[in-house]
């Protein structure tokens, strides 16, 4: 029996843990799966690798099949499977033979018969050719009758004089048994369901169907991606040669606070009735018929680049209209988060018959319900946010009042301002106190705060030209206005260090790749004896204090872009067209599903699935394309960039190239990559110069 612990141990040996779960089977005949989260996603793909292969991972002969998740950890608000297999056969039959007086009487009866539907299924009838020597009881034989059939019926339905009845072609819980077995061989089943046409509910008399169904749930998707390619269309002897039909089915899931469905309900409808090759289907009330607190959206289909497409239109809907202000920026303010802010929204939303979610991690406001009801609560949160600006006042702290708000004298004066009606936010990192509320509410609040903080020590009044240093401002070089110290303990001024971190959100051109850091400028000696930047880390609440939502977003947009784009080889984007994923390159014959476009990718060739193909036949196919560039390429001394494979054409100037894409340095004469500052010394010690 696998252990929790024995899961432990088993994988903290590719490195540390962030958690290892045991997930137990759902009947008897199903395995066990476990999921494992590591901390560094290197030590996962590590563990892919040793684990496949470990031959301690076998059970009843079978390997234990593991795989990297591709979404480890959901940062949509979609859950992606593609482990759910559909089974259809044709259900059994019988075969019966109708007899007549006459051959004549039964060659018509067979012509009329043939094609004939009998209780909801067309039957087929064929003439049986008689002996030399047979002058009586001349035979039809009847194929396609539905099972429990009673011989009287039949008889009357072929107008025969005598009808002999056959038996089943075949069992269903046998087959139903041995199909469950066929699935198993290609990977571990979580649940596998088959409901008899005759256990409908509702129904005295079942409407006769001439397919059975079943569903398969896979622990790996892989595994139900063999079962499909291994066993569709294929005949089962079992089955007496029928075949059984083995379809992938896609979904994704979603779960919505139900006042936010209750806003999208005419839209998921609509979007619904309109779908023509996939299905949407959603779960409002309980196994009682109760409302329930969550709504389960399911959209599902056969087709996955249809479903992408509908998962696309899906997360857009799912996504609002996030507010914005007459100028075109990111609607937003603190007070949103807190809980007058709350009481706010859901006020708003009450009287708005709206939906309103706010997101104070990307400091976003975003709308749910129809034009005109969104349009009304647009307004009166905007006319909020100019009352908030209005409303807000500043007491900026000295050092010593600040080490006594951060020893619980913050409490204090919240605790004050409660009492008053208003409303209190500490800027940590502008060392100030904001108090919101009405003129007389902030002037009594103003007296019992500089009272409260006279026992520690005065405050100041709001001083953008002060300073408590003079050390120049590392951006501008002049004396620092405004003061705003990082971490490091290097001081700013506060409009510079803005100017800063907005440059490095707006794209810069060629080159600017990979060069990305949003850390301390100053200079600092080094232990060699040189000088460099500090480089120290920017904090998110540095940046947060400084930059609009907007600009934040693009900010940490470039810095992940810079991220992957430096490490070209380890990183690549999907292969469909304006797909934003980002996958991690793996080894040959390695296949994943994108959770946006749910398009097939090979990780190791970097295209769409090459179904039927290894990567190295792949790779030899391709390659005749390729040849019309190649002589393009050496006609041209356009040469792949060392670090990620970018073509890159030098035009101009030494032979110090910077790659466009990952940023790194290179020597254009050998190729080889350095540090921006070691790559002149490197070509005037091996090159005799810098090219020029």
């Amino acid at each position: 029996m696998f252990t929790p612990a024995a899961l432990v141990a088993l994988a903290e040996k590719f490195g540390q843990l962030r958690s290892a779960t045991l997930i137990p089977p759902h009947d008897a005949q199903a395995l066990p799966s476990a999921r494992i989260e590591y901390l560094v996603a290197t030590d996962a793909a590590q563990a892919v690798r040793a684990l496949t292969t470990d031959h301690a991972l076998v059970h009843a002969g079978r390997r234990a099949s593991v795989r990297l998740e591709l979404r480890g950890a959901e940062s949509g608000t979609a859950s992606l499977r593609s482990t759910k297999v559909r089974l259809s056969w044709f259900a059994p039959s019988l075969a019966a033979w109708a007899h007549y007086s006459t051959l004549s009487t039964a060659k018509k009866e067979a012509e009329r018969l043939d094609g004939l539907a009998f209780n909801g299924r067309l039957i087929r009838a064929s003439f049986q050719t008689p002996s030399w020597n047979q002058r009586t009881s001349f035979s039809v034989e009847l194929k396609g009758l539905p099972l429990e059939v009673p011989a009287a019926r039949v008889k009357a339905f072929c107008r025969a004089s005598l009808v002999t009845m056959g038996r089943p072609s075949f069992v269903v819980g046998d087959a139903v048994r041995r199909l469950r077995t066929l699935l198993e061989g290609h990977g571990a089943l979580e649940s596998f369901d088959f409901t008899p046409p005759s256990a409908h509910t509702g129904q005295k008399q079942p409407k006769p169907n001439p397919k059975l169904v079943a569903f398969a749930q896979f622990a790996d998707p892989d595994a139900a991606a063999r079962a499909v390619a291994a066993m569709h269309g294929k005949g089962q002897a079992f089955l007496r040669g029928s075949p059984v039909f083995v379809e992938l089915i896609h979904s994704v899931k979603y779960m919505l606070p139900r006042p936010q469905f209750a806003a999208l309900h005419a839209d998921i409808d609509a979007l619904r009735d309109a779908l023509e090759t996939c299905r949407l289907r959603y779960y409002d009330t309980d196994e009682r018929g109760a409302p329930t607190e969550r709504v389960c959206v399911r959209a599902y289909g056969r087709d996955a680049k249809a479903l992408g497409r509908l998962k696309r239109e899906l997360e857009q809907m799912l996504r609002g209209d996030v507010v914005h202000d007459g100028e075109g920026r990111v609607a937003w303010h603190e007070h949103l988060a807190t809980t007058p802010g709350k009481e706010f929204v859901n006020t708003l939303a009450s009287d708005t018959q709206t939906f309103v979610r706010c997101d104070d991690r990307t400091r976003t406001v975003h709308l749910f319900g129809s034009q005109v009801a969104r349009t009304a609560a647009r307004a009166r949160i905007l006319a909020k946010l100019q009352d908030l600006v209005a409303e807000g006042h500043i007491i900026d702290l000295d050092e010593q009042a600040l080490r006594r708000i951060l020893r619980g004298g913050f409490d204090e004066v919240q605790a004050v301002l409660v009492g008053l009606g208003g409303e209190v936010s500490f800027d940590i990192t502008r060392r100030r106190l904001v108090v919101h509320g009405s003129d007389a509410d902030v002037r009594a609040a103003r007296a019992k705060v500089t009272r409260l903080l006279g026992e520690v020590g005065p405050t100041r009044e709001h001083d953008p030209s002060a300073t408590d240093s003079d050390i120049p401002c590392p951006i501008c070089f002049c004396d620092v206005s405004d003061p705003l110290t990082l971490p490091c303990g290097h001081t700013y001024c506060r409009s510079c260090l803005q100017h800063y971190l907005t440059s490095l959100a707006r794209p810069a051109g060629s080159g600017s790749a990979g060069a990305f850091a949003a850390g301390c400028l100053a200079e600092v000696a080094r232990d060699d004896g040189t000088k460099g930047p500090c480089a120290h880390g920017v904090p998110l609440a540095t940046i947060r204090a400084l930059l609009s939502p907007g600009d934040e977003e693009r900010l940490f947009d470039a810095a992940f872009l810079a991220y992957i784009h430096g490490r070209a080889s380890e990183f690549k984007y999907c292969p469909s067209a304006d797909c934003p994923t980002v996958y991690r390159a793996g080894e040959a014959d390695t296949v994943l599903r994108c959770p946006t476009c749910l398009e097939r990718v090979c990780a190791f060739c970097h295209v769409e699935a090459h179904e039927g193909l290894s990567c190295a036949e792949y790779k030899d196919r391709a390659s005749g394309g390729d040849e019309s560039f190649q002589r393009w390429r050496e006609e041209h001394d356009v040469r792949p960039c060392p670090a990620c494979g970018t073509a890159l054409e030098k035009s101009g100037g030494c032979n110090h190239m910077t790659c466009a894409r990952c940023g790194a340095h290179m020597c254009w004469v050998c190729m080889k990559v350095f540090d921006a500052a070691a790559v002149y010394g490197h070509m005037s010690r091996e090159h005799g110069g810098i090219g020029i």
